[in-house]
């Protein structure tokens, strides 16, 4: 079975071809729209830049806590069973940006940003898994890269998830619609 345009002559092929690559830059122009800012100078979409701005520093967060808590943990897990070492390390690394992240989705009006925040993570961590299948295709080194993928970063993300996904269900009340006075007061309203 063919595609539609093999029975076209080459000018629908052509009008065709062009019309996919015209919506497809529409799409991608509407995407990248919203980290632009408006003719007053506000971000569009404020929550997701601030979110991508908390995922950096997030990321940050948990490089700092693997750096500075695995050699401490390392002597203390050296005679356990390696999953039992490993899990134990990906978690312990993980509460101290868990904890800044409790603190931060109390103190945020918003909050959506924390799980926002972890969404971006995931999404990061997803982009890294893609670039190295492409940089270590052939090798035989991409096993190893899932397990170290697995206890570092799936880990910390999922609790990160978790945490912020009950936390948002538990707190996240939507802003009410604000309710427009009927016209007529606007006449009647007393200076």
């Amino acid at each position: 079975m063919g595609r539609p345009e093999d029975g076209l002559d080459s000018f629908e092929r052509e009008r065709i071809q062009q019309e996919k690559k015209r919506k497809s830059e529409e799409r991608s122009k509407k995407f990248w729209s919203t980290f632009l800012f408006t003719e007053n100078g506000k971000p569009k979409s404020g929550f997701l830049i601030y979110t991508f701005c908390l995922a950096i520093a997030f990321f940050a967060f948990h490089y700092a806590s693997f750096y500075f808590i695995i050699d401490w943990l390392e002597p203390v897990t050296r005679g356990w069973p390696v999953v039992l070492g490993n899990l134990t390390g990906s978690v312990i690394c993980s509460v101290p940006p868990l904890l800044i992240g409790c603190l931060l989705h109390r103190w945020f009006s918003d909050k959506r940003l924390m799980l926002g925040t972890y969404i971006w993570l995931a999404l990061l961590g997803a982009a890294s898994v893609v670039t190295m299948a492409v940089m270590l295709k052939g090798t035989g080194s991409m096993p190893e890269f899932l397990k170290f993928f697995c206890w570092f970063i799936i880990i910390p993300l999922m609790l990160g998830l978790i945490v912020f996904f009950r936390l948002y269900k538990r707190d996240y009340r939507p802003a009410a619609p604000k309710e427009e006075e009927p016209e007529y007061k606007k006449y009647i309203r007393r200076g």
